[in-house]
């Protein structure tokens, strides 16, 4: 992999790691999260914009149309990311809930990128996606050790990793179709109108008082997201997917320290151990 897809994947990872580190302080408030995908919204329509004025009305319908489906597609797929995600930060910690969400799927991602894409894995490819599995599953295994309510969160984690397998696949040949600003706005559009029968039946109803009250955390959450899952739509036009939904898994180190350091969260020795095997898998990645 290139040192400059590298880099840019790994800020990705610190961008998406602090996003995640603010929804978990707002115990996974779902309200918070539907503001941050209109938010996100608002924060792409310029650039929509500027998109739509360079490709002019018809080469921008024609890109729609041929596209539509992927962008359908990952909207629906992300509703679900999302209103799992709200619900196992309700219950779970960002070390345990993080490692499981985003590191469930990555071997997946990856042999189905291989069997459905075409895209070749190295050895020492296979290796690195192989430890980072490894290590970001090991950091869950104490959650069933915990209550209930942490095993609840610890499924739902699971349900986002089986999102993130799906919207992973389906981006990858999205956004070779469709400009990733007018995808990813595609994408944040109709998973915050898809979400929204959820939102007003939880909370009964939608105040616009709540936004008050919410604007802060679900703006970092909106443009944190934005500008990180932006920079992965960009890193795929160029880059095996595999290997990139893997190398961005150093979002759990980050995650986990968040937690540890802030949240005071338990450190224990299969945590530090899972992080050596992230790391090492990380400079499998780099020069396999």
């Amino acid at each position: 992999m290139p040192t400059d897809l590298f880099v840019f994947v790994l800020l990705s990872a610190v961008l998406h790691a602090t996003w995640n580190f603010v929804a978990r302080r707002s115990s996974g408030n779902l309200t918070v999260f539907w503001w941050s995908l209109w938010i996100s919204c608002l924060f792409l329509l310029p650039f929509v914009a500027i998109v739509a004025s360079g490709m002019g009305p018809v080469g921008f319908l024609a890109m729609l149309e041929a596209g539509w489906f992927f962008v359908l597609a990952t909207g629906v797929i992300h509703t679900f990311y999302f209103l799992f995600l709200a619900r196992a930060y309700e219950h779970g910690e960002i070390s345990l809930v993080y490692p499981i969400a985003r590191g469930s799927g990555i071997g997946l991602t990856g042999f189905l990128g291989w069997l459905l894409l075409g895209e070749e894995l190295t050895p020492m490819g296979v290796a690195g996606i192989g430890l980072i599995c490894i290590g970001i599953l090991l950091m869950g295994v104490s959650v069933f050790r915990h209550t209930r309510a942490v095993n609840r969160g610890f499924a739902s984690a699971l349900v986002v990793g089986a999102t993130i397998v799906s919207y992973s696949l389906v981006d990858k040949v999205g956004v070779s179709i469709v400009h990733p600003v007018v995808y990813i706005f595609g994408m944040f559009f109709l998973s915050a109108l898809f979400a929204t029968p959820f939102v007003a039946v939880r909370h009964l109803g939608i105040r616009w008082s709540g936004f008050a009250e919410t604007w802060r955390p679900a703006a970092l959450i909106g443009i944190g997201s934005t500008a990180a899952y932006l920079m992965i739509l960009f890193a795929m036009t160029v880059g095996q997917v595999g290997y990139i939904v893997a190398l961005r898994e150093f979002a759990v180190v980050l995650g986990a320290v968040l937690g540890f350091v802030f949240l005071k969260e338990r450190i224990t020795p299969l945590k530090v151990g899972s992080v050596v095997m992230i790391v090492t898998g990380l400079v499998f990645i780099k020069f396999g």
